[in-house]
């Protein structure tokens, strides 16, 4: 089934995110409970966040080293979204990490009920990234 624009407008929370090796073993780069939010735009918007399980939330005012644990373990980016036949393409015009403006990342989508699959290769062009989002609430 060929998914729609409609089919990923709104908000969607994270239920699992993984890394799949070649073996088919499953790690969990950023801790097997993850939170985030992806949201999408009927004029073709979209942000992304997602941080660690036990990502460090100083108290006051953070050092040098509190930063940048914090800034490690949070992951956010801003920009478009094309949808074409079952993959999404997000395009980046805002991010935490300045290296991400200008990249396009596409992932291939499955629809499975009020959850969202996305996968694709990761950077080694071996492992099989995989994030599953769910409708909130």
């Amino acid at each position: 089934m060929t998914l729609s624009d409609c089919d990923l407008i709104g908000a969607w929370t994270l239920d699992e995110m993984y890394a799949e090796g070649a073996e088919g073993a499953k790690t969990y780069p950023m801790g097997q409970d993850a939170d985030g939010m992806i949201m999408y735009t009927p004029d073709s918007h979209m942000s992304a966040i997602v941080h660690f399980a036990d990502r460090l939330l100083p108290v006051d005012r953070a050092n040098d080293e509190e930063r940048a644990k914090a800034f490690s373990s949070y992951f956010n980016y801003a920009g478009t979204w094309k949808l074409e036949d079952d993959t999404v393409t997000h395009t980046i015009t805002h991010a935490l990490d300045p290296n991400m403006v200008g990249m396009s990342l596409s992932r291939a989508i499955v629809k499975d009920g009020a959850r969202v699959i996305f996968s694709g290769l990761g950077h080694d062009g071996v492992t099989r990234q995989c994030i599953i989002w769910k409708r909130p609430g």
